[in-house]
C-alpha cells in the first residue's frame, strides 16, 4: 500500500458553511454550525456570520466568539436557530418570564411578530416559486373551494325548515378515471390536510375518507361529511347585523 496515497485520504475539505463555532454567552458556551445561523441572514446572529462580515469578526482560539448576553436564556434563542420555531419554557420551569424572552429575541432580531397562536415557524430566505407550481396549487384551491361550497349549500337547504339544529351525512365519489377534475389525485395527496382545513373552517363538519379499490383502474375514493349543526344564540348574534358597539 502506498502510505503517501493513504495519509492523503485523511484530510478533508469542509465547507465553510459547515465551520463548527463556539458562542461564549455570559460565561456558558454553545456549539453549533456556522450554517445553523446564517439561515436566517435577517436576523443578528445570521448576519453576523455571514462570509462577507469575517473580517470584522474577533474570535478567541480561532472559533470561539463572545456575547455579552444572557447565557441561560440563550438556549431558547439556539432553538429556533436549530428548530425553526420558538419554543416557550413551561411555567415553572427554572422559571423565565416571558417578557425577558421577548426581550432577549428582539436582541438577536428575531421578528416574533411574525408568528401567530397556530405557528411559532418562522420561514427561512423566500422560496421562488414555478408558474406552474402556481398553477397546479391554484387547481386545489379551486377543488377545496367546490368542497365547501358544496357544504354551505347542503347547510342552507337545511336550514329552510329547521333553524335551531340540522345534521346529514354527504357522500362525494371521485374516480381514478375521472381526470377532468382531478378530485381523485388531490384526494390521494392532501387527502388529510383538506379534511383538516374544512373542519378548521367549518367546525360542524367532521371528514372521513375512504379509499376502495376494485381492479388495477377501478380504484375511488368516497368523501363522507357528517354535518351536525346546534344552534348558538351569541354565534349568530356576533356575525349578525345586530352585532355593533353602541
Amino acid at each position: 500500500m502506498n502510505r503517501r496515497n493513504s495519509s492523503r485520504q485523511n484530510y478533508q475539505c469542509v465547507p465553510e458553511s459547515a465551520e463548527r463555532i463556539i458562542l461564549n454567552v455570559g460565561g456558558i458556551k454553545y456549539e453549533t454550525y456556522r450554517s445553523t445561523l446564517t439561515a436566517y441572514p435577517s436576523t443578528l446572529l445570521g448576519t453576523m456570520f455571514q462570509e462577507r462580515n469575517r473580517a470584522l469578526l474577533h474570535p478567541v482560539n480561532g472559533n470561539e466568539y463572545f456575547i455579552d448576553r444572557d447565557g441561560k436564556l440563550f438556549r431558547y434563542i439556539l432553538q429556533f436557530y436549530r428548530r425553526n420555531k420558538i419554543v416557550w419554557p413551561e411555567p415553572g420551569s427554572d422559571y423565565v418570564s416571558r417578557e425577558e424572552l421577548e426581550e432577549e429575541f428582539d436582541y438577536f432580531q428575531i421578528p416574533i411578530s411574525y408568528f401567530s397562536n397556530d405557528s411559532n415557524e418562522l420561514p427561512t430566505q423566500p422560496v421562488k416559486i414555478s408558474p406552474i407550481t402556481k398553477i397546479v396549487s391554484k387547481k386545489l384551491d379551486d377543488f377545496i373551494s367546490v368542497l365547501q361550497h358544496s357544504i354551505i349549500e347542503v347547510c342552507a337547504t337545511l336550514s329552510e325548515t329547521n333553524l335551531q339544529r340540522f345534521s346529514a351525512i354527504l357522500t362525494l365519489t371521485f374516480a381514478h378515471e375521472n381526470l377532468i377534475s382531478n378530485g381523485y389525485f388531490l384526494l390521494d395527496q392532501y387527502g388529510e390536510e383538506i379534511g383538516k382545513h374544512l373542519h378548521k373552517n367549518i367546525p360542524e363538519v367532521t371528514w372521513e375518507l375512504n379509499h376502495k379499490i376494485y381492479g388495477p383502474t377501478e380504484k375511488f375514493y368516497d368523501i363522507i361529511l357528517n354535518i351536525n349543526y346546534q344552534f348558538n344564540r351569541d354565534d349568530v348574534l356576533i356575525n349578525s347585523s345586530l352585532n355593533f358597539k353602541e
